[in-house]
């Protein structure tokens, strides 16, 4: 019995031997080109290959078998083996798959048919750049999105506007990473080499579908996911050193003493003991800026692996981006590391599971910046060059100047006293299962989590470095803050064509909560020895009498929505849309806790009209959309007044008083607090040009924000109460955004551009409230509003005295009268500024503030610019602004013996008396209009025209690379911020919004510049 299976077993196999031919074959496009990659499936089986990078393939195949050859963006073809041993393909593009796909919130559709305003962000051009952010990344890619770099310290989140300034509170734009809602911070998480695509919804159409996240627009990410083909390995990596684009100069040591005895001459004064006379050559000569800047380094390194099917695909990798300061780098840092895994299987004919989960962990050190006083830049600024950097005779051995004190250190010193530094680590992720019944029929159920943690660990030594700046008691704390979010959503997807007409509707839900929690201790005293030793700096090593803890959580914050679309569109021609959100948030009172968002827009395809002839012109569309979006960003509870319990109570008389903690109301009520809203008009033109060379888009837009979310600085203050959050005021903004591409291929050459550009005309409409204004920033150092929100204004306009030059001579004094023939500035002298009786009441005082500037700029743009030859790649990437103004605050005159910048050589003297500059003088010869006073001297223009990038690459030819068994490699150098035009005195013209207080937008108080970035890397592919 044995033998007669063994010999059924060995026909059998030598039956299938014969069935089971050897088939083999090359594939390649229509030209002739070979397709490494291309997918050969034996239909109704798992069995399959991939073709080599010579697109060369070998399967076994009986004659009954059907081979699938398929590849992205090519059409599939279906083959039946039969007799052949051989067979050659050549796959044709699939033109429909090669369409511009653009994402409208829960599903997407092709560009061609979409009636919103949406732009997609070149990625390839982003991952360019040596920025480890990705919103950084954004700026002068997209058209009507304007980007500003807070910061230049490592670490640091740019202020990313869409459309303009939308609100007087907050302008964060929504984030969505593959489908999971959060905040714009959460870009600095993301490395560029894990984006497949990012694209921006900006009118009501495309972003009224999220409803009370939408107003400020959207930026939807998605990330990479595997692709079918061979396994493939990626890794990128560069290395950068930084320096500072820019620096002000500063007056050497002998300019200084030459200014400070002018200073006090001018001002009648006697110098300061001991100081030097004109002529003196001082023993010390400090430039402070030169020593306090030094270069740093940036680095970047991404590995991924990735793999696809045709039932699934993976993709894997772990980044890590590390940057050192180019200010005291030991103390002002940023590292990352990034872990990523995505995948999507297809468990059976109709369901299908994926994920998306990102865990990242970060280590962050930051210097104080941004500020008049209490920063190393500050205090760079302001210190004299007569001191030098260290003695060793002082405290920490860093020298302190005799002559400028207050709140003014060595920078060396207050480097040395900043001692904080954040781990935090972020898991942020999302799983979902897809059931499809029906071919047209598509049902989602997605569940996201975000959980962020934090630890912030500041340590600060006892000290004193000066009279008037001392700590008697070194301090340490340890911080905790974490958070945590998730999202349920559910949404079901109709796509069903009817003849011409085809139609797309979504029905769905959505739930958030959000919670989060603080606690921490801090404590005195620590011993001596944790100056010099990191491990000392510990709460339990102080005395328990200093030992101090505190905690706290949130109310948990809810939002539960329904949302509806529907797409449509006959034949590609005629194009509609409608949606609408019905939100509900636990922010505000049971009167307005739910609204209702909707949009519509629609479309005409004019291309594709028989009638439609015009020469040159492939496609044109136009498009009209308008709709509402809501903001909730109050906090949760700010409805109803909350009771707080560390107010403090004196009992007893003035000789035996005791103090009692207690409770009491934090603030006012206000129950019909409603939702800010946003209502949009967009009306837009796209159009393709002489054989789709050349594409043009443009956009006219106009927003209203209605019922502006904040405290009511008016409201009568009842018994210590806050005033409550209501909502006061609105605010327009109205613009036009263009985008120009062009593409051309000249033998073995490809030219290309990309020009995008917007203007913005932002103005408020209404203030409610007794005074019909807001103020916005106070100046400390003048103890002035410099900003205000007000009527016929651009919101949070600068505001000051209109200086009109300075006055030469003693006539110009005299000559400056007013109607009655007194003098407008009785106290003036020739070199002080001269100002502008605004109001002509005959008189300069506080009532002639007018506005002096605006954050604001009329207009923004971006030119990207490629070329190919062969092997070689080229890329420069131009961005600028035009029409906006800084005000400049981190000079600070009131500090007698300061320093200046060397524009102040060219200030009024008498033998000078033509300078640009005032005179300079102790003390105030005016109180109410003096050199000092808050003008139009201390504002600029911030128009600037930047490279921001410019880089040359070099792919290694496929000859050498095939012999290392590589796909692709490229190797390029590269340079950011290489030239700046601007006629800005300061650091940067680019000033950002820091932590989006758009009351303080535009206003320089010391800002850690930029840098200019040199350096190269590496593409490879295996």
């Amino acid at each position: 019995m044995k033998q007669t299976l063994l010999i059924l077993l060995f026909l059998l196999t030598g039956y299938l031997a014969i069935a089971q031919g050897t088939v083999s074959g090359t594939v390649s496009d229509l030209s002739g080109e070979p397709l490494p990659g291309v997918n050969i499936m034996k239909v109704g089986t798992s069995d399959g290959v991939v073709t080599d990078l010579d697109g060369n393939y070998t399967i076994q195949a009986s004659a009954d078998d059907v081979l699938r050859f398929s590849f992205i963006g090519f059409s599939s073809q279906n083959i039946t083996v039969g007799e052949k041993s051989v067979i050659n393909v050549r796959l044709e593009e699939d033109i429909s798959s090669l369409t511009e796909v653009v994402v409208v919130g829960y599903g997407s559709q092709k560009k061609s048919v979409a009636s919103a305003a949406i732009s997609s962000a070149d990625v390839e051009s982003m991952e360019k750049l040596s920025i480890p952010n990705v919103g950084r990344s954004l700026q002068g890619l997209v058209n009507g999105v304007t980007v500003s770099g807070v910061s230049g310290q490592p670490g640091s989140n740019p202020t990313i506007l869409i459309r303009g300034v939308g609100s007087n509170s907050n302008n964060r734009p929504l984030v969505v990473i593959d489908g999971l809602q959060t905040q714009v911070e959460n870009l600095n998480a993301l490395s560029p080499n894990d984006i497949e695509s990012i694209q921006v919804l900006k009118d009501a159409a495309s972003t009224a579908i999220y409803g009370t996240r939408g107003a400020n627009g959207v930026i939807v990410v998605k990330t990479k996911s595997g692709k079918p083909g061979q396994m493939q390995l990626d890794y990128n990596g560069s290395y950068f050193i930084q320096s500072a684009w820019k620096k002000p100069q500063m007056l050497n040591a002998e300019q200084y003493v030459d200014i400070i005895n002018e200073k006090y001459a001018n001002g009648n004064t006697n110098l300061p003991l001991g100081f030097p006379e004109i002529g003196t050559t001082p023993a010390v000569d400090t430039d402070w800026m030169d020593r306090l800047f030094t270069d740093g380094t940036i680095q970047n390194h991404n590995l991924s692996v990735s793999k696809g099917t045709e039932n699934g695909h993976i993709f894997a990798s772990l980044s890590y981006t590390g940057q050192d300061g180019i200010v005291a780098p030991e103390k002002s840092y940023f590292d990352r590391i990034t872990v990523r895994l995505n995948s999507e299987t297809r468990i059976t004919d109709f369901i299908t599971f994926g994920q998306n989960l990102s865990v990242t962990a970060t280590r962050a050190s930051s210097i104080p910046e941004n500020n008049e006083f209490g920063t190393p830049i500050a205090d760079a600024i302001v210190y004299d060059p007569l001191t030098p950097v260290f003695d060793n005779n002082a405290q920490f051995g860093f020298a302190q100047s005799p002559y400028v004190q207050k709140e003014y250190v060595n920078p060396f010193s207050r480097i040395f006293l900043s001692n904080r530094e954040t781990n935090s680590d972020q898991i942020f992720g999302n799983a979902f299962l897809e059931f499809q019944p029906i071919s047209w029929l598509k049902f989602r159920t997605d569940l996201g989590v975000n959980r962020y943690n934090e630890i912030i660990d500041n340590y600060s030594p006892a000290y004193q470095l000066t009279p008037a700046f001392m700590n008697d008691n070194s301090s340490v704390s340890n911080q905790s803050y974490s958070n945590f979010r998730w999202q349920w959503e559910n949404y079901v997807t109709a796509t069903k064509d009817f003849g011409l007409h085809n139609i797309e509707a979504v029905l769905g839900s959505t739930a958030i909560r959000f919670t989060e929690k603080s606690f921490g201790a801090s404590g005195q005293n620590l011993p001596v020895e944790a100056v010099e030793n990191k491990n000392l700096r510990y709460v339990n090593l102080t005395p328990d009498s200093s030992r101090r803890s505190y905690g706290g959580a949130s109310a948990p914050r809810i939002n539960s929505s329904i949302f509806f679309r529907t797409l449509y569109n006959y034949d590609e021609k005629y194009l509609a849309t409608v949606s609408f959100r019905r939100d509900g948030s636990s922010n505000f009172g049971s009167e307005y806790r739910f609204a209702i968002f909707p949009s519509f827009s629609a479309g005409w395809v004019a291309s594709e009209e028989s009638f439609f002839n015009v020469p040159l012109v492939d496609f044109a569309k136009l498009r009209v959309s308008y709709g509402s979006n809501g903001s909730d960003n109050i906090g949760a509870f700010n409805y109803t007044s909350l009771v707080i319990f560390n107010s403090t109570y004196q009992f007893g008389d003035a000789t035996n008083q005791t103090i009692y903690y207690g409770a009491t109301p934090a603030s006012l009520s206000n129950p019909f607090v409603r939702w800010e809203e946003s209502k949009q008009l967009d009306i837009g033109l796209e159009t393709k040009l002489f054989d789709n060379q050349v594409s043009f888009e443009l956009d006219y837009y106009k927003k209203v924000t209605d019922g502006l979310l904040i405290v009511n600085g008016a409201t009568p203050i009842i018994g210590g109460n806050n005033p409550a959050f209501t909502n006061v005021g609105q605010i327009e903004n109205s613009g036009f955004e263009f985008k120009i591409d062009y593409y051309k291929q000249v033998g073995e050459l490809g030219l290309g551009a990309t020009l995008n550009g917007s203007t913005l005309n932002n103005i408020v409409t209404r203030v409610d409230g007794n005074n019909g204004f807001l103020n916005g920033y106070n100046w400390p150092v003048r103890n002035a509003f410099i900003s205000r929100m007000e009527v016929g204004e651009p919101l949070f306009y600068f505001r000051g005295y209109q200086a009109d030059g300075i006055f030469r001579d003693e006539s110009e004094v005299f000559s400056h009268i007013n109607r009655e023939g007194d003098l407008l500035q009785p106290n003036a002298k020739p070199g002080d500024l001269r100002y502008v009786d605004v109001n002509d009441d005959g008189e300069i005082n506080l009532d002639d503030w007018t506005n002096i500037g605006k954050p604001w700029a009329d207009f923004t743009f971006g030119l990207n610019l490629t070329a190919n030859y062969k092997a070689f790649d080229f890329n420069m990437l131009i961005v600028g602004q035009t029409g906006n103004q800084i005000y400049r605050t981190f000079e600070r005159q009131d500090v007698v013996n300061n320093n200046y910048t060397i524009e102040w050589l060219d200030r009024w003297s008498e033998t000078n008396p033509d300078g640009s500059y005032p005179r300079v003088v102790t003390g105030a010869v005016d109180p109410v209009a003096n050199n000092n006073s808050p003008s139009s001297f201390f504002v600029e223009d911030g128009d600037f025209v930047r490279i921001k990038n410019l880089q040359i690459g070099y792919s290694v030819p496929q000859s050498i690379l095939e012999k290392a068994k590589i796909k692709k490699a490229r190797i390029y150098l590269s340079v950011d911020n290489l030239l700046t035009l601007t006629g800005y005195s300061g650091f940067d013209p680019e000033i950002g919004v820091s932590n989006y207080n758009v009351a303080a937008a535009g206003i320089d108080r010391g800002y850690y510049p930029q840098t200019r970035n040199y350096g190269g890397g590496i593409q490879v592919s295996f």
